[in-house]
């Protein structure tokens, strides 16, 4: 089997004509490709709504011997697939690949390949037919190849395993009863660990079930080997596994018998300016990020089944993946149910060979119970892969069970309630239970917005995880959602996005990412304030929230050590690593600095916090303390006054400076600063410089930050940034923009290989930044 990648040059236009598959002179795009550019926010969510036209000439060396397709892998959401001019295939749904057989309607040489993109939300299939709470834009949103084969070929091998056995199942696609040498090798690099084989017809069911001595996949190992199928001799096709197993009880996940709480994030694979249309680099970015940054254990791909890439690289680091097919509260009619039953097996048979695949959803999300529809799904699933859980995502309490998992979408938490529902109240103990959705709209919070409100966002990520981890019987809790994602005009903010992310719609973090990054064992600490007294309420520095791993926190204010302070395991005596509150930003510095016994020095400090703490409401007791006091030392009002302003508000001062330092197995691991500093200036970073123009154009995301000199983001600038792309790259999105919470993430593109250079410039600086496109 030989695949050659078609992303290139395509003819495009936005609305198809009668004729086109004969040919015309449209915009050359290149794929993935999304049929509309798509704004930050504020736009027509019609733009997409479209039925477009892609056009490409392939030259062919068709030989008699050999058969020929086309395989996309993903087409958002109806294409109608025509070859010289001539209808061969239709496919509905715009998530899952495909594969159209092209060889009778091909010639040697030169044809023309053209494809018919219904983007519009029609109500025939999955998700549509009524509110969706996401866009799914449109177009040739995943990559394209032409695929040659030989008269009979193996279309795919289905792989799984225990400690002790191996199961490979071969599907053979035969138009002939020839019998042939097929031999399976399992390959740990160059080196054959295992092999076996005999004869067989590849019209025939080809199933082999071997012992093995396979090192299983892990979160901390994850193992995979390669196996390579060949027939008489020939390397025929090759796939990638890992061997483990799941299962679950009423109380736990398990992942080769070991306990594992699956705490984890939903990601939407909505991206800036093209939807959903981003290639192989950005995908395995989101996996990394989710998996290295935010330290999660578990994604959900909701609503719908990710890229390829994606799972490729939670294959390859270690994350579990929760994979479902598309949808959303909505059960459309028999067609449309045929439509998902279809996706469904394309999913299941799309993520077999993926051991991070390890629950598959075979409901619509929060939908109502059909239990003729759900059992057809279950049964379905089933029927192709018993290695693996069902779920069946719902917001309704005691539902009818047909899965494997009762997976709940909890949003009862406002902040004041118990963070999460009694288990009993949602379904029967008996049953295991996954928390599938958390907090999401019941708090939405954008990068720009107050002090208070983000670091509200950020507590009430923290008070879920921590009940669901102390809640028997809960086996997990996946937080809604890794990032901001574009919506339609009856959610998000009236700006068609949702900003219920821990992470903006650019994967830039919010101060709930923290909720979830101080969960890893890399050391990690987050001062979740800016310290400055002019955005809290009557200029009361109360409490300040550290989100950390280490062991303890060291404050020290104006180069004083102020105190040492350790995880609040009182108030998060669940979670692994409780954050650190921090409530005394005086310490020693009265008596230090005042002429008071160390005795009164302490009763200062003791009254001055609780009148702080109480909004400068004095009761007649602490009244009658401070009065005493004042006489003692011959005070007046100005002078207590003037106490008050030099160790708790600080107005008019020239600023205090606060380093917090994250101690770990008594070693400083990380530092941090905090306090006023205008040396403003722009930063702009990014993972990677090396790109590879191959099989498609690849990407690079940009992250630019108006910072000062203790790396604190301008939260409140509006702050517009000029854009300019030179050489192999180009911007995705416009030249100019803004910064939102003061940050911006944008992605530059491969157009060829060579040098590119990106150049950032605003008010505040300029940075460039070198590409090597190989």
């Amino acid at each position: 089997m030989v695949q050659i990648p078609l992303n290139f040059d395509w003819h495009y236009k936005a609305v198809y004509e009668q004729g086109d598959e004969q040919g015309f002179q449209g915009v050359s795009v290149d794929v993935p490709h999304t049929v509309k550019p798509i704004p930050n926010g504020y736009f027509d969510e019609t733009i997409t709504h479209t039925v477009a036209s892609y056009f490409k000439t392939v030259t062919i060396d068709k030989r008699p011997e050999k058969r020929y397709f086309l395989r996309f892998e993903a087409v958002t959401s109806k294409a109608v697939v025509s070859i010289n001019g001539t209808s061969v295939f239709e496919h509905v749904g715009g998530f899952t690949a495909f594969l159209v057989e092209i060889t009778d309607a091909i010639h040697h040489g030169e044809n023309d390949v053209h494809v018919k993109v219904d983007a519009r939300e029609k109500d025939d299939h999955p998700p549509f037919g009524n509110v969706v709470d996401f866009l799914t834009t449109g177009g040739l949103t995943r990559e394209v190849a032409l695929v040659e084969t030989e008269i009979d070929f193996i279309e795919y091998a289905l792989i799984d395993g225990d400690q002790h056995t191996l199961s490979v199942r071969l599907k053979g696609n035969a138009l002939t009863d020839t019998v042939y040498a097929i031999d399976v090798r399992v390959k740990d690099g160059d080196e054959t660990v295992m092999a076996f084989g005999n004869k067989y017809a590849l019209h025939e069911a080809i199933e082999f079930h071997m012992p093995h001595q396979l090192t299983l996949w892990t979160l901390k190992y994850p193992k995979l080997y390669h196996a390579v199928v060949y027939i008489n001799n020939q390397e025929v096709y090759k796939t990638r596994f890992g061997v483990r197993t799941v299962h679950a009880d009423k109380f736990h996940f398990y992942l080769n018998g070991e306990k594992v709480f699956l705490r984890g994030l939903n990601r939407h694979q909505s991206y800036p300016h093209v939807g959903y249309a981003m290639p192989s680099r950005a995908q395995k970015d989101d996996a990394e990020h989710l998996k290295d940054t935010l330290g999660v254990i578990m994604v959900r791909s909701s609503h719908y089944p990710p890229s390829r890439h994606f799972l490729d690289r939670a294959d390859e680091i270690g994350l579990l993946v929760f994979t479902e097919i598309t949808g959303w509260q909505h059960i459309g009619d028999d067609d449309w149910k045929a439509h998902a039953i279809n996706e469904l097996k394309a999913l299941t048979l799309e993520g077999y060979n993926h051991p991070s695949v390890v629950i598959v959803g075979t409901r619509i999300n929060e939908s109502k119970d059909d239990d003729a529809f759900y059992e057809k799904t279950r049964d379905t699933f089933k029927a192709i892969d018993q290695s693996r859980l069902s779920g069946g995502v719902r917001y309704i309490d005691k539902s009818h069970l047909l899965e494997d998992i009762y997976t709940y979408n909890d949003f009862s938490y406002n902040g004041k309630t118990n963070p999460i529902k009694p288990k009993r109240h949602v379904t029967k103990n008996k049953h295991p239970y996954l928390i599938t959705e958390f907090n999401g709209h019941m708090f939405p919070t954008k990068c720009f917005d107050v002090e208070s409100r983000r670091l509200e966002h950020a507590m009430r990520h923290f008070d879920v995880l921590n009940a669901a981890y102390g809640s028997k019987g809960v086996m997990g809790a996946l937080g809604w959602c890794m990032n901001d994602y574009h919506t339609h005009a009856s959610f998000g903010s009236n700006d068609h996005v949702c900003h219920h992310g821990v992470n903006d719609m650019g994967r830039v973090d919010k101060y709930a990412a923290a909720a979830y990054a101080s969960q890893r064992e890399k050391p990690y600490m987050n001062v979740l304030s800016a310290m400055h007294i002019g955005d809290r309420e009557a200029g009361a520095l109360k409490r300040v929230v550290v989100a950390t791993n280490c062991d303890a926190v060291r404050l020290y204010k104006n180069s004083h050590l102020i105190g040492t302070f350790y995880p609040n395991r009182k108030q998060y005596k669940h979670l692994p690593h409780p954050p650190v509150m921090i409530d005394d930003f005086i310490g020693d510095a009265i008596e230090r600095e005042e002429d008071f016994s160390t005795k009164d020095a302490k009763r200062v400090k003791a009254l001055l916090l609780k009148v702080m703490r109480n909004d400068l409401a004095f009761s007649l007791l602490d009244k009658l303390k401070l009065g005493r006091i004042m006489l003692k030392y011959k005070m007046n009002y100005e002078d207590a006054a003037s106490l008050y302003t030099r160790h708790i508000g600080g107005w008019g001062s020239e600023g205090n400076r606060f380093v917090f330092e994250g101690i770990k197995d008594g070693k400083v691991v990380k530092t941090q600063t905090k306090g006023r500093n205008d040396a403003w200036h722009i930063k702009a970073t990014t993972k990677t410089t090396s790109l590879y123009h191959g099989d498609t154009y690849d990407v690079a995301r940009i992250v630019i930050e108006q910072v000062n000199a203790y790396d604190e983001r301008a939260v409140y600038a509006g702050t517009i940034v000029h854009l300019k792309s030179e050489g192999a790259i180009d911007v995705i999105g416009p030249s100019q923009d803004t910064l939102l919470g003061g940050a911006l993430a944008v992605y530059v593109r491969t157009t060829r290989q060579g040098q590119g250079l990106l150049t950032v410039e605003s008010d505040y600086g300029k940075e460039t930044i070198k590409f090597t496109v190989q």
